[in-house]
């Protein structure tokens, strides 16, 4: 959805399903989006400049950092920002030439800050595998790997 900011002179609500586009994908670790709207209004203030409140909620999904499995992530951002503030902080939301704001691209720039790093859901993970296991700092140097056991007995005799 893009707003013509000139012709912006009244409070405007607004109403947007948000859809996974796949030529527009932004962040390659959403796989799909689920009800994601936003419902907001833009208005001028009274000292004349553009305000964009609203929440925007939904539902995404992502593979678990570890089985790759698929997994729902619901996410809610309420937003309250101005137009300077898009314009300093989301420039390519914003066609300067027509003065002409992308609500959808900016909504967009806003779901890839909400994506978690890493999400998993698993359990019974098995932390050993042939040839390797899950080391811990705790238990890290309990034992030495028997091809750097003539190392050891070097430094042995440096004491």
């Amino acid at each position: 959805m893009k707003i013509a900011l000139n012709e912006l002179n009244y409070k405007k609500e607004i109403e947007l399903n948000i859809p996974l586009e796949k030529d527009e994908e932004l962040d390659k670790r959403i796989k799909d989006l689920k009800n994601a709207t936003f419902k907001g209004k833009i208005y001028l203030d009274n000292n004349a400049n553009i305000q964009l409140e609203g929440v925007f909620a939904g539902e995404m999904e992502l593979e678990d950092s570890i089985t790759l499995e698929p997994l729902y992530y619901k996410f809610k951002i309420n937003l309250a920002t101005n137009y300077e503030e898009i314009k300093e902080n989301y420039p390519s939301c914003v066609d300067f030439s027509k003065n002409i704001l992308d609500l959808k691209h900016f909504l967009w720039q806003n779901i890839v800050l909400e994506v978690p790093i890493s999400m998993s859901l698993a359990k019974n993970i098995s932390l050993k595998g042939e040839g390797w296991k899950l080391q811990s700092g705790d238990n890290a140097n309990d034992e030495i790997d028997p091809r750097l056991k003539k190392l050891e007995d070097l430094l042995k005799g440096d004491d």
